[in-house]
């Protein structure tokens, strides 16, 4: 008995040595997307909670006729023109921050609502609003409604027409300077394999010229379909979409979607913060923008078409 109680102890004592060198589990990555499912919330979450003092719905669209035929109750109405301006003409950029910053004040989202945002079109309209308050420090507590006007009203849920007035309410704004980039920056880093382009645009757009370097994924390419406008699943969008862009490689440090005007570029920054890459950029003067800088030099273009 003695001798098997030895022979088990010479036995343990010789499979520590390799028990203490088991390897440690590899930390992920830097650059390893970490998902804000709480960037998008559905319909019956919505209808759930529309009622709530603390959750404010936000309407965006080019002109209030379509929110004026009909809107989720109780939403308030966001001129696209207050989010998406020209500046130094160059179309559809972000206004001053003071400029967003009182925007969202005078339509009485406060500091604490819960904000939820939707168009009257298939995603862009409620995006480039979401980066908007993305800008301002405030998407934390900002979503969007996956499927928009279109999911609800398929789904027969209620509308009004009824114009709902804001009430002044204090908005602290915090800029996210560095979220956005302009060509200078981009022209700095074409080559630096850290940072990841991705052009918004339709394939055929991108064929045509396209920021050296920069891959392609059309921002429809996140929808089931235009009509019926809910994101893809988040698995899918991260392995069968993001993937294919370099954005999870190991190198990779930042991605920056720019598309024609800004307007594109805003849906796929949008879902590339909900897939939870940890530095992402928009070039809001975008193709426009570098094609007019582009006889300067310095400022080439990339074809991959006829």
């Amino acid at each position: 008995m003695r001798r098997r109680d030895a022979a088990l102890l010479l036995c343990l004592v010789a499979a520590q040595p390799a028990l203490a060198q088991t390897p440690k589990p590899a930390a992920p990555p830097s650059n390893a997307a970490r998902p804000h499912p709480e960037f998008l919330v559905n319909t019956a979450w919505l209808a759930a909670h529309l009622a709530a003092p603390d959750v404010v719905v936000l309407h965006v669209g080019r002109t209030d006729s379509a929110y004026r035929a009909g809107h989720i109750p109780g939403a308030r109405f966001l001129p696209l023109s207050a989010v998406a301006t020209t500046v130094r003409g160059i179309p559809n950029e972000f206004p001053p921050q003071d400029s967003l910053a009182a925007t969202f004040r005078d339509l009485g989202v406060g500091d604490r609502a819960r904000i939820v945002i939707y168009g009257d079109d298939p995603g862009l309209f409620a995006a480039r609003a979401w980066v908007a308050l993305d800008l301002l420090g405030q998407s934390g507590r900002t979503s969007l409604l996956d499927g928009g006007l279109a999911r609800w009203t398929a789904e027969h849920r209620p509308t009004e027409t009824t114009l709902r007035m804001s009430s002044l309410e204090p908005f602290t704004a915090r800029w996210q300077a560095d979220r956005v980039v302009t060509a200078a920056w981009v022209r700095s880093h074409l080559g630096d394999r850290g940072v990841v382009l991705v052009d918004a645009r339709p394939v055929d757009r991108y064929a045509g010229g396209h920021l050296p370097g920069a891959k392609s994924l059309f921002w429809v390419e996140n929808l089931v379909s235009r009509d019926d406008p809910v994101l893809k699943p988040m698995r899918t969008l991260h392995e069968e979409l993001w993937q294919a862009t370099g954005a999870d490689a190991p190198e990779a440090r930042t991605v920056v979607t720019y598309c024609q005007t800004g307007m594109q570029a805003s849906h796929d920054y949008f879902v590339a913060r909900y897939i939870g890459y940890p530095d992402v950029r928009l070039y809001d003067g975008s193709f426009s923008e570098w094609t007019s800088l582009a006889p300067a030099g310095d400022y080439p273009v990339e074809r991959t078409g006829p």
